[in-house]
């Protein structure tokens, strides 16, 4: 019995011997009990570079690639427009007053003023002795001024003052002619609108109507034997104008116009030929 147990002794005694041994020979290597500077140095799976050295660099392409925002798309598009408003050629709608209206008018204020001369057409009347008479006269002269603003690109609105005056030259009653001593004066004031015809050049075409009042100033004259009435009235006026203005910059423009001004009274009518300068402000 005893010497079972002793060589049960021995036997434990042994192999602890044997796994001390083991344990002080593997110190210091991998999972060593008492050193742990291998385990700390030694390179992570997952990772390029490792403990105490230079890092290792990277393949290329190695990483994400960077992915731009998209353009936004969130934008106002008009809605298009009613059939109704579309031409048959199905070009857009025409717009007589250019792509906008600008609101700010006081800048688009201009001041013109011209001058010429006046052709003052034959005045024909009816005498109190039931004579008739018919005056020509010889050419007179206009001058004019106006205040405008442009609508758009292509109209414009002005008012306008003129004074002309014409003295007669012959007069013929009952087929004889005669010298007449006498002249006639027209002071007028006229709403005109113009329309520019735009052709891509700095010369511009134009053509416009005026409606207006006149007055009329002339004296008595004597033909002979018979004596014409004068004239003293205001009397309804209107005007045609063509003319072509060359625009020499932004603020100064040139212009010729032919104005034919008739009134209401018959008798009266007149043509001038115009040169005018503005100024846009």
């Amino acid at each position: 019995m005893h010497s079972r147990v002793l060589r049960v002794g021995v036997c434990l005694w042994t192999g602890l011997g044997v796994l001390m041994a083991a344990t002080t020979a593997s110190a210091g290597t991998r999972g060593g009990m008492y050193d742990m500077n291998v385990m700390l140095n030694e390179d992570h799976p997952f990772a390029a570079p490792s403990h105490g050295r230079s890092p290792t660099a990277l393949p290329p392409g190695y990483g994400m690639t960077p992915i731009a925002p998209p353009p936004p798309t969130l934008r106002y598009t008009p809605p298009p427009r009613p059939a109704y408003q579309m031409a048959a050629s199905g070009s857009e709608p025409w717009r007589p007053f250019g792509d906008v209206i600008s609101r700010d008018w006081f800048s688009r204020f201009y001041f013109a003023v011209g001058g010429g001369p006046h052709l003052l057409n034959d005045l024909d009347g009816t005498a109190a002795a039931a004579a008739t008479y018919s005056i020509e006269s010889s050419p007179g002269f206009v001058a004019q001024a106006a205040l405008g603003t442009n609508l758009g690109q292509h109209f414009r609105v002005e008012a306008e003052v003129a004074y002309r005056m014409a003295d007669y030259d012959q007069a013929t009653v009952g087929g004889t002619t005669v010298t007449a001593t006498n002249d006639l004066k027209i002071a007028t004031g006229m709403a005109n609108l113009l329309y520019d015809v735009r052709l891509g050049s700095t010369f511009v075409p134009h053509i416009g109507i005026g409606l207006g009042v006149a007055q009329l100033k002339s004296s008595n004259t004597t033909i002979g034997a018979v004596v014409a009435p004068g004239k003293d009235a205001t009397e309804f006026a209107y005007q045609a104008i063509v003319g072509v203005t060359l625009e020499y910059s932004r603020a100064w423009n040139i212009g010729l116009d032919a104005r034919y001004l008739g009134t209401s009274d018959e008798d009266v009518s007149a043509t001038a030929i115009t040169l005018n300068v503005r100024y846009n402000m």
